[in-house]
């Protein structure tokens, strides 16, 4: 980017414990990027390179970033004439925690996923204690160190009417139940993208006793139905896979069943059971902090918070903002459903996200 000077580090707080007295090994090793010689760590000085008046946004591009920024990101921008807000995509883990390790952090404000922002993954961010964010008003869940959701979306039961009449499932065992509900399935090929709760769901283990996930269990019941299903690895994908008939039934993102049903598609959704999952803010370490928080403040504040929903189905995370959604779309929104859906724990998935990766790419491109 242009124009852009080196302020100091000295209005960033305090270091918090993960981060304090690291070595430049330790640091690459977390990041996976040991390796990398490349990349040298300059101390604070570095760590504090800033933007003179710019703030950057990176989310995941698309519809969603698009709805991103009519909700936030342009209004933010006309209050805000003296601050260039500037976009970028899309989000990546490994890319943030280089730019921190090797002290050229060009991202400000990023979108992550549930299951990011703990453990060694804290050491990258910063901690959003002191920034002013109106955690009091969020739904406790989504609030932690360094991470506080913005959004809430879910993986839910999508099916096509013509092809199952009646009721239609009602349960993940629905799902799985291929005599009840013939045709062919559509799963998420993602090991943290709920598909291993989902099969052991189906089996019937209760909600909360699904961690740690008995892998033998899920991939048993995974087997029953894999010669019926097909393996998606984009929102879009999944969304044409039910669009075109391929499949009866398909778990799959709740807004892209919104905007298959406005085009007037024989496709109907099941709330029973959902995935609820947060979307959430994190801030590279050494990034523009003031401008960061910002516009994070903006995104979730009760008024500002409800206004991403005019744009596409997903809920807001402020508790003040439900009162201030478009009745016309509550019943669409996850946030209208809590009370039968499933919390993953994020916490347990970012500690053994290799072990559950490894796992789930052996039995995906297995025989």
């Amino acid at each position: 980017m242009t124009n852009d000077i080196m302020t100091s580090y000295e209005a960033l707080p305090p270091i918090p414990p993960p981060l304090q007295n690291i070595s430049r090994r330790s640091l690459l090793k977390a990041a996976g990027l040991a390796g990398a010689t490349a990349l040298s760590l300059s101390g604070c000085a570095a760590l504090g390179t800033q933007r003179e008046n710019a703030v950057v946004f990176v989310s995941d591009g698309g519809e969603y970033q698009a709805a991103q920024r009519k909700a936030w990101l342009t209004p933010f921008q006309q209050q805000n004439p003296d601050l260039r807000l500037v976009e970028d995509v899309p989000k990546n883990y490994a890319k943030l925690k280089a730019m921190v390790a090797s002290g050229n952090v060009q991202w400000d404000l990023m979108t992550a996923t549930g299951d990011f922002g703990y453990g060694t993954d804290r050491t990258f961010l910063q901690d959003w204690a002191g920034l002013g964010l109106p955690t009091s008003q969020l739904l406790p869940e989504y609030v932690h160190d360094s991470v506080v959701g913005h959004t809430i979306f879910s993986n839910v039961i999508a099916y096509r009417t013509d092809r199952i009449k009646g009721p239609g499932p009602q349960s993940w065992a629905d799902f799985f139940d291929l005599d009840k509900f013939p045709g062919k399935r559509a799963l998420r090929n993602l090991s943290n993208g709920a598909v291993l709760e989902i099969a052991l769901i189906a089996d019937g283990v209760a909600p909360e006793d699904l961690y740690p996930i008995d892998f033998k269990r899920a991939f048993a019941k995974l087997d029953s139905i894999r010669k019926q299903t097909i393996f998606w690895t984009t929102g879009a994908q999944s969304a044409q896979l039910l669009a075109d008939g391929e499949v009866s039934m398909a778990q799959v993102w709740n807004g892209r069943v919104y905007n298959l049903q406005k085009t007037g598609a024989p496709i109907a959704i099941q709330w029973n059971q959902h995935f609820i999952q947060a979307d959430t803010l994190v801030i590279p370490r050494g990034a523009n902090v003031e401008y960061a928080a910002k516009l994070a403040k903006y995104m979730l504040s009760a008024e500002n918070n409800a206004k991403l929903s005019q744009y596409i189905p997903y809920g807001p995370t402020n508790q003040e903002s439900l009162a201030l959604v478009d009745k016309k779309m509550k019943e669409h929104l996850p946030t209208s459903h809590l009370d039968i859906g499933i919390n993953p724990n994020n916490e347990w998935l970012n500690a053994n996200r290799a072990d559950v990766s490894s796992r789930w790419q052996k039995w995906v491109t297995s025989a």
